[in-house]
């Protein structure tokens, strides 16, 4: 296992410092050694992650900048992320990746450190929120910030060998099909300013209740965020598995399995 991930190691540094491409130095793996998988796709997103990869168009995902990025709760409040940034996804821990090519079934275990923070924009998009609170809105415009720590990740992912015009075969990933749950194994941080309802400023009472609730709050109102964070982070696989050929990092000849 360490010999493995030193020699992954000194690949990677190999092609970083030298003129060859990015795909012509990917180690490559058997369909059925699961660890070489692991290593391979954790290497990728921890290595290349912070530069992106300029050859094939991909950006960097560690940061990742979020742009007017909007969450809806319980279709209640919407929680826009104006300009803020995500850390924490290229030093993912990944536990778990495999692909069967039979059942065209994948799956993969992560455990991530998260952080979000930005100007952030809270407005009620429902009178009952305002019915609740006498008349009043709730709303906001300032800085926010959500630390998650050890959120674990657990994915089935649905994909297939497909043969494209280029006469090249890519794993192709069905994301809208992707299967996942997830579970704290840390804790949660919240922090906002310029949060307000009608025109009281609660940011202290209602951030301080927050952190004493996380538990409770995650439970009953986390999955939208959640599912936004995947949302992210699926493009950036997408962007991997839909640019480089298969034959770069898998020994195996697909073509048996290769569709439209």
């Amino acid at each position: 296992m360490f010999l493995k991930k030193i020699a992954v190691f000194f690949a990677f540094i190999f092609f970083v410092f030298s003129d060859a491409s990015f795909v012509d130095n990917l180690p490559k793996c058997h369909l059925e050694d699961n660890e070489c998988l692991r290593d391979l796709y954790e290497t990728v997103i921890r290595d290349i992650g912070k530069h992106g990869i300029p050859d094939l168009n991909i950006p960097p995902v560690d940061p990742i900048r979020l742009t007017n990025v909007t969450v809806s709760v319980l279709h209640v409040v919407n929680i826009t992320m104006i300009d803020g940034v995500a850390k924490g996804i290229k030093d993912c821990l990944f536990e778990k990746f495999s692909i069967n090519i039979t059942s065209e079934i994948g799956h993969q275990e992560n455990t991530c450190d998260l952080t979000i923070k930005g100007h952030y924009k809270v407005d009620t998009t429902s009178s009952l929120a305002e019915n609740l609170l006498g008349g009043s809105s709730v709303h906001g415009d300032g800085n926010g910030k959500v630390k998650i720590d050890k959120l674990h990740l657990k994915f089935d992912f649905p994909f297939y060998a497909q043969r494209r015009d280029d006469g090249e075969i890519y794993i192709k990933c069905i994301y809208d099909l992707i299967k996942y749950d997830y579970e704290i194994q840390g804790k949660v941080a919240f922090f906002a300013d310029n949060l307000y309802v009608g025109e009281q400023e609660i940011s202290t009472p209602i951030i301080a209740m927050l952190n004493e609730n996380w538990r409770f709050v995650m439970s009953g109102f986390g999955q939208p965020f959640v599912d936004k964070a995947m949302e992210f982070y699926f493009r950036f696989a997408g962007y991997f598995f839909d640019n480089v050929p298969a034959r770069y990092y898998i020994i195996d000849d697909l073509s048996p399995y290769a569709k439209p």
